[in-house]
């Protein structure tokens, strides 16, 4: 069985930057690669009407495939993100709504998760992230992302449902996919301040604490815009962002940097 797998598409912003179909192009690989499942794991657009309406095109579109998908932050930018979450979950291939057996030995366990300030450096508080500015620079969540928890308490709220179909389904081969990332080792710290303070919004050593605990084979995440394929803890980790255009991507051409961003594996 083959698995497709991207995050991080950003259609809005990188559809009007290089005036091309970014939704077509993905469509036109998945029919022509034709892989059994395709996994997006969050941001595809800054609305969730939008991404739901793109996800719902693209699965009429590649009949043969099966869309799945997570959402990430953009995708849930709205007044009232419990009802952005909420209208996601109207796609059918939303991993927020249950596992998916893919076969009697394989199974995706996902959501889309958040962050819970685990991943941030010393030199700040709890409050400091809370607030997420620094240097007059407000991290976009805290003005576009609206939820009626703390950001511990709704990382709290996805670790109580991912735990709960890991523990189901712990005798089974796990893919685990979430938006945020699951251990430190991929949160890129640089030594500067006004770099390494927003590391705090990328994740939760929460999400990589049940990998280990359930003894996931594979572990897709997003949200770092940068690419890593390697094993780690013994687990396939895959993060393959197409990112934004000009200054993420490697290449000019849309079409040549979406199949550059596609990973495609093998269960």
């Amino acid at each position: 069985m083959k698995l497709g797998v991207l995050s991080d598409i950003h259609e809005d912003f990188n559809r009007k930057e290089t005036q091309s179909n970014i939704m077509s192009i993905l469509s036109k690989w998945i029919t022509t690669k034709r892989p059994n499942v395709f996994i997006i794991s969050g941001d595809i657009t800054d609305s969730s009407k939008k991404t739901l309406a793109l996800l719902e095109q693209l699965q009429k579109e590649c009949p043969d495939t099966t869309i799945l998908f997570v959402h990430g932050n953009h995708d849930i930018y709205e007044e009232n993100s419990v009802n952005a979450y909420e209208t996601l979950l109207q796609f059918p291939g939303n991993l927020g709504n249950g596992v998916i057996e893919l076969n009697d030995d394989w199974v995706v366990i996902g959501d889309g998760g958040w962050y819970d300030y685990s991943f941030g450096v010393p030199d700040y508080s709890k409050s400091d992230f809370k607030k997420g500015t620094f240097n007059n620079f407000t991290w976009p969540d805290k003005l576009y992302a609206n939820w009626a928890e703390s950001d511990s308490d709704v990382v709290g709220r996805y670790t109580l449902k991912l735990s709960y179909w890991l523990e189901k389904y712990r005798d089974r081969n796990i893919v685990m996919v979430t938006h945020f990332v699951p251990y430190a080792k991929y949160v890129e710290y640089k030594d500067e301040p006004g770099w390494d303070f927003f590391n705090s919004m990328m994740g939760s050593k929460k999400f990589g604490q049940l990998a280990d605990k359930y003894n996931v084979k594979k572990y897709i995440f997003g949200h770092v815009h940068k690419r890593y394929h390697e094993q780690h803890n013994g687990m396939e980790i895959i993060c393959n962002p197409l990112g934004y255009y000009p200054y993420e991507w490697t290449h000019e051409s849309a079409e040549e940097e979406i199949t550059s961003a596609i990973k495609m594996i093998e269960i």
